[in-house]
């Protein structure tokens, strides 16, 4: 059940432009990270879920719907930024 999920979870992350959102939401989550600002980690984190978003309208494709994609990033992706996220505000 996990490998399907995981699966489904690299699925929902197809398209160039998708990629670029995400790499751009990654730097800023990174520096949101080194600096300690929440602002940064939120920001990269929304550009991200607009590269799903984006896809989704280029598409149509169920498999490329935020909605389709939101329970992978549930179990892989959201848990990781609730550690960041309170990384930054405890540490």
């Amino acid at each position: 059940m996990l490998k399907k999920y995981f699966s489904q979870f690299i699925d929902c992350h197809h398209g160039i432009f998708n990629k670029i959102l995400h790499l751009i939401g990654f730097g800023m989550i990174g520096a949101g990270i080194f600096n300690k600002n929440l602002s940064f980690v939120i920001a990269g984190a929304l550009i991200q879920e607009l590269g799903h978003f984006y896809q989704y309208s280029k598409t149509r494709k169920l498999k490329d719907s935020p909605w389709h994609c939101l329970r992978p990033q549930l179990l892989f992706a959201y848990p990781i930024l609730a550690l960041i996220t309170l990384y930054v505000l405890i540490g």
